[in-house]
């Protein structure tokens, strides 16, 4: 979904990564540099159906000599593009190493991007403080998964001392046999090999 601000703010929250949409917007209106577009959506099965969000400075928000788009996506993390004039002739576009964790600190965010809108350069330093919610992220992010694929919310027996689960590298189904009967994970996984990569 493609949402011009202001507008994009009145938008359904049912997306799992809507609070760090929103904490990464409010991060870079802060610094006075709000995006002119912003698309928060998830991809289909035939890509684990993880989050992606997309934020656009065109010509006329940045230095003047070409847009800016910053690109987020729920495992891989940030990527930048540096565009021309016209926002769809992308010149460059490659990841975002100053940000080193993939759920990066929407402040963090906001130095690297106000560097890149401004000047069109990526900051030397590297930032490796995660968003404090991403944890909250990444839990909703599962039971969202598994609501698409028919399956309750996960609700893990023991939970580390800190509240966390162990979240691996990649999109991770898990099926919890308390409560998903073997009707329901049969269908889950079957939904995602077909929609997997075709040997």
């Amino acid at each position: 979904m493609l949402l011009d601000p202001p507008q994009w703010r009145s938008a359904p929250q049912g997306l799992p990564h809507w609070p760090y949409v929103q904490a990464v917007d409010d991060a870079l209106t802060a610094r006075g540099i709000p995006p002119g577009s912003v698309r928060a959506n998830h991809h289909g099965l035939e890509r684990g159906l993880t989050t992606y969000m997309r934020l656009g400075w065109d010509v006329s928000r940045t230095s003047g000599r070409g847009g800016i788009r910053l690109d987020w996506e729920e495992c891989k993390g940030w990527y930048y593009a540096l565009t021309s004039i016209d926002s769809h002739d992308v010149l460059l576009y490659t990841v975002l190493t100053a940000l080193r964790t993939p759920i990066a600190d929407p402040e963090r965010v906001a130095d690297v991007a106000e560097e890149l809108v401004c000047f069109r350069r990526v900051p030397d330093e590297e930032y490796r403080e995660e968003w404090d919610g991403a944890q909250e992220m990444r839990v909703a992010a599962d039971d969202f998964r598994r609501s698409r694929l028919g399956l309750g919310p996960f609700r893990a027996p023991q939970e580390s001392a800190g509240g966390e689960r162990d979240a691996g590298p990649g999109v991770q189904l898990t099926v919890d046999t308390r409560i998903d009967t073997y009707e329901q994970a049969a269908a889950a996984l079957r939904a995602l090999y077909r929609h997997g990569p075709q040997k």
